[in-house]
C-alpha cells in the first residue's frame, strides 16, 4: 500500500473510531465530504493545513496519524560496524507535505537512537502539536525555528542552537525565518524498560 493510501486509511480508521460520518467530519473541519472521501481513498495528496484540520477534529496529533505511514522497511535499516558516510540522496522520507515540510530519516542502525532531519519551507507558519514517547534533541542548522509548548511557552532557536525535549511533552514547531529552516533531531530510546 502506498503512503497516500495508508494515510487515508488511517484517517478513515480514526474517523470511525470517533464514530463520525464523513458529513460530520466535514462540518467540523470545514473540508468538503467529497474531498475527505478522496483523502481517505488515497486519491489526493492533501495539504498539511487540511491534515491538521482533520487531526484537530479527530483529537489526534499529526505525529500519531503519520506513525508508521512513512517508515523504512526493516530490511532497509542500515547496520554500521565502524563508520559510514550518509549522503543527502540516501535519506528515507518519513512524511512530508508539498510546500510545508519534509521529515526524513538519516540513521536508524542503533537500537538506542535515530537521527532525522526536518526541513520547514519558507513561510511555514501552520503547525500542530506533536507528542512523542521518546526524548529528542534538536539542532538548528539553517534558519530560525520556533517551538511552542502546550503550556504556551515559546522559544525561538537560531542556527547552531539546540533544544532537548523530554518524552511526552506536547509541542509544535514553525519556521520563523524568511528562508527554509533545517533542523536535525536525535530520537533517544527510553532506556527504562
Amino acid at each position: 500500500m502506498d503512503n497516500t493510501k495508508l494515510l487515508g486509511k488511517r484517517i478513515k480508521d480514526y474517523r470511525k473510531k470517533n464514530m463520525m460520518t464523513l458529513q460530520q467530519l466535514a462540518e467540523k473541519s470545514g473540508i468538503s465530504a467529497g474531498y475527505i472521501s478522496k483523502i481517505e481513498r488515497g486519491t489526493v495528496n492533501s495539504s498539511l493545513k487540511n491534515i491538521q484540520k482533520l487531526c484537530e477534529v479527530l483529537d489526534i496529533t499529526t505525529d500519531e496519524l503519520m506513525k508508521n505511514c512513512f517508515q523504512q522497511k526493516e530490511d532497509e535499516k542500515i547496520q554500521i560496524d565502524k563508520c559510514f558516510i550518509f549522503t543527502k540522496e540516501e535519506r528515507v522520507p518519513i512524511y512530508g507535505f508539498v510546500g510545508a515540510l519534509d521529515f526524513e530519516n538519516i540513521y536508524t542502525g542503533n537500537p538506542y537512537f535515530k537521527v532525522n532531519v526536518m526541513t520547514l519551507s519558507e513561510g511555514m507558519k501552520n503547525h500542530s502539536y506533536s507528542i512523542h514517547s521518546y526524548d529528542e534533541f534538536g539542532i538548528v542548522a539553517k534558519g530560525i525555528l520556533g517551538i511552542e509548548f502546550d503550556n504556551k511557552e515559546n522559544y525561538t532557536l537560531e542556527e547552531g542552537e539546540c533544544i532537548l525535549i523530554k518524552s511526552n511533552t506536547k509541542h509544535a514547531v514553525t519556521n520563523c525565518s524568511n528562508e527554509e529552516c533545517v533542523s536535525y533531531w536525535i530520537q533517544f530510546t527510553n532506556f527504562e524498560k
